[in-house]
């Protein structure tokens, strides 16, 4: 995917994303790229360079050059390469530090915007305890009531069966939680050492994980670079990343946009989905995209909210036009497709009598990029159908399109036949494809996936 992306592209995305939240199926996975905090001089400073600066000076080392989490792996290693220097020693240290700094500074925006999830699940990076701060902000009632479980490769901790059904959010350290002991990650090697334990089946913690392959995850501000977040990414699928089905993880990074993470993406990973914002520009446009209507975290469970989709479509996604005898075909035909990155569109609640349906079926038909026509017994019906409406406002504007650009895609789900005198004369002339009961062949994922790309490429001026 490119890093520019257009408007259309842009309002996919979100929609997409924002669905997730709605139907209660994403875990946010955050980390120190969210903790930037004004500093005296009128810009920001991450926690962690004001974590590392003041370690520096207790520990009597060098200040540091780098920024954020970096900057405490330098003051911790410059420390550790001092003669007489006990690991013991540096962590109680940290802890200390970070508990000081929690208390006089602000809670970080992103943090803030972050919060206003209604999710009750928060997966952190981090050793410090304000994203806890800002869910208590954010959603009061929780106030003192959030739990905090840590993972360590030591203390294997992991989600209790029912802590998610009932009850507050819970915040989970995936790399271990700010204590007097050497069981979280503040250096280099610490971070290591707990994505050697995670990659492990004995190591990791078993429930967390399941939930973090069945849901969807958002990656934002975890500051992986090369390799590192490569990994971190395949540790939220089950299989290889190239064989990733029915999940989208977002993943939030600056590595997101350079050319080299951009190809593995594209190649290997394209269930994986990133924006080109900066971890904080993100989250702060995510806190405005939110819907008014979203429920908060004292009603929402981690099963699926039934959703109130829009009736219209988002411009440059497949139309899926149906009889609704064939709603539970259509769909399986639409999780297929969504499964495999397409964008696609159904009427879920059809168009009834009194609705202005037919200005509906025309800004339908003219967003959508593909028409597919989902053809049975059932559309060989003599009655006034919407359906019908629809496929003629289809035809129409099929005729500015070239011969060998594609559009209309019929698929057969029954022993329905081109030829039945019932269907109209446009539909003699075309291919059809066939999805009996809507399984979709591996052939025709592959034929409807290249004609999304090429309809895409049309529609951004590009010659396929």
């Amino acid at each position: 995917m490119s890093t520019v992306l257009s408007t259309a592209q842009d309002d996919r995305l979100w929609s997409k994303l924002i669905r997730h939240i709605r139907e209660g199926a994403l875990i946010p996975v955050s980390g120190s790229g969210l903790l930037e905090i004004p500093d005296a001089t009128g810009g920001t400073k991450n926690f962690y360079t004001f974590v590392a600066e003041e370690l520096a000076q207790r520990l009597d080392v060098d200040p540091p050059q780098h920024t954020g989490e970096r900057a405490l792996n330098e003051v911790a290693c410059n420390y550790l390469a001092m003669p007489h220097s006990r690991d013991e020693e540096l962590y109680p240290q940290v802890k200390e530090v970070v508990e000081q700094l929690e208390q006089s500074i602000p809670i970080p925006q992103a943090l803030n915007d972050l919060a206003a999830l209604p999710v009750k699940l928060f997966v952190t990076t981090t050793f410090d305890n304000l994203l806890v701060r800002a869910i208590e902000q954010r959603q009061p009632a929780w106030k003192g009531r959030i739990r905090q479980i840590e993972y360590s490769p030591v203390r294997k901790g992991d989600l209790d069966n029912a802590e998610l059904n009932d009850g507050p959010p819970v915040v989970f350290h995936l790399f271990g939680r700010a204590t007097s002991m050497p069981e979280y990650a503040v250096t280099e090697e610490d971070v290591l050492e707990f994505m050697h334990a995670l990659q492990s089946q004995e190591g990791q913690p078993e429930k967390l994980f399941r939930l973090l392959h069945q849901k969807n995850l958002l990656i934002v501000g975890c500051g992986f670079e090369n390799w590192l977040a490569r990994f971190f990414i395949r540790l939220g699928v089950k299989p290889r990343l190239s064989a990733v089905k029915g999940k989208t993880d977002w993943f939030i990074e600056r590595t997101a946009s350079t050319p080299e993470f951009t190809t593995f993406l594209d190649h290997y990973s394209r269930s994986t989905k990133h924006f080109p914002l900066e971890p904080v520009e993100f989250v702060a446009r995510l806190a405005k995209e939110l819907p008014q209507d979203l429920p908060d975290t004292a009603t929402t469970r981690t099963q699926a909210i039934p959703r109130n989709p829009d009736r219209d479509i988002l411009e440059g996604a497949v139309f899926l036009s149906y009889a609704s005898e064939d709603r539970v075909i259509v769909e399986r035909i639409h999780k297929a497709l969504d499964d495999s990155g397409i964008d696609c569109w159904f009427d879920r609640q059809q168009l009834k009598t009194g609705d202005d349906w037919e200005s509906k079926i025309i800004r339908n038909v003219n967003a959508c990029s593909l028409f597919v026509l989902i053809l049975s017994r059932h559309t060989l019906t003599q009655q006034d159908r919407f359906f019908r409406h629809e496929w003629n406002e289809a035809f129409k504007r099929s005729i500015g399109f070239a011969a060998n650009a594609k559009f209309l895609i019929p698929v057969a789900i029954d022993d329905i036949q081109p030829n039945d005198p019932a269907l109209p004369l446009e539909l003699h002339k075309t291919n059809w494809e066939r999805s009996p009961g809507g399984e979709m062949t591996p052939a025709f994922l592959e034929m409807i996936t290249i004609a999304f790309q090429q309809a895409q490429l049309r529609a951004h001026g590009s010659t396929p």
